[in-house]
């Protein structure tokens, strides 16, 4: 079984794709360039400052990048691994880079499949790392819903027997998760997003409700950057889908848009 995470998560995501917010960000020029969608410059800009401030945002640019593509991309996966790790390395079990990592193991299993990912241990690489975050961070609503976007994509990739026999992984702890996290941050555009992503990509239509009030409140949260903007976009055209009749067509874009192979 491919055992890996969402985001945005995500994110999490796709459970997730992965969750990135300006949560916890000062005012510099990396963060400039990534509210501006320019990634490449804040890539380049935050590894120049080489804090690990900067460093995070160079992996939130970098992720932010990965998740944009539609069809698979593993440079763009393997420089988001990359910076992610070498933002968490500056400061350890911090709570951005670990979701950053996380969802660019998530999107790394997704592309190399099954076998790879099982011999690399991504799931269990991501679990670690968010759990270790969450021991440092447990109130961090956008940690707290990767791990519920963790549950999901090991159901959804292993089905729920394996993924409880061997993981411990069920949709039940991943709802109990996002739940934790919409209390704290009810409102939350990313970890709402990356909620409906999550539900969408195991069952579309046993959590149908659940998932178009999560897209709705991510259409309705305010924006903090060119990133954001795009998000509130994909959950309105999600949306419109979900509401719709063609199910392969929502399919199709739920796939492009959670960086699943087609």
């Amino acid at each position: 079984m491919k055992s890996c995470v969402v985001a945005f998560a995500l994110l999490v995501t796709a459970f997730s794709t992965p969750a990135l917010s300006a949560q916890g960000a000062t005012a510099d020029p990396a963060f400039d360039f990534w509210t501006q969608g320019k990634y490449d410059e804040a890539i380049k800009t935050g590894l120049a400052e080489n804090t690990p401030e900067g460093l995070s945002v160079a992996a939130r640019a970098a992720v932010s990048d990965m998740t944009m593509h539609t069809t698979p991309c593993m440079e763009c996966v393997k420089r988001a691994e990359e910076l992610s790790r070498k933002a968490l390395a500056a400061n350890p079990k911090a709570a951005l880079p670990t979701i950053y990592l996380a969802a660019a193991l998530g999107y790394r299993g997704r592309i190399v499949g099954l076998m790879a990912a099982q011999s690399a241990k991504l799931g269990e690489q991501s679990k670690q790392a968010i759990e270790d975050a969450m021991a440092a961070h447990p109130k961090d609503a956008q940690l707290i819903a990767t791990m519920g976007g963790w549950h999901f994509e090991v159901v959804r990739v292993g089905g729920s027997f394996l993924a409880r026999m061997t993981y411990g992984a069920s949709t039940s702890k991943g709802l109990a998760f996002y739940d934790d996290a919409l209390k704290i941050a009810p409102n939350d555009l990313l970890v709402n997003y990356q909620y409906g992503l999550a539900l969408a990509a195991n069952d579309a239509d046993e959590y149908h409700d659940k998932i178009a009030a999560a897209w709705k409140r991510t259409i309705a949260a305010p924006s903090q950057g060119a990133y954001d903007e795009s998000q509130k976009k994909r959950a309105a055209e999600l949306l419109a889908l979900l509401n719709g009749k063609d199910k392969k067509a929502f399919d199709a874009k739920l796939k492009s848009y959670m960086g699943i192979p087609q």
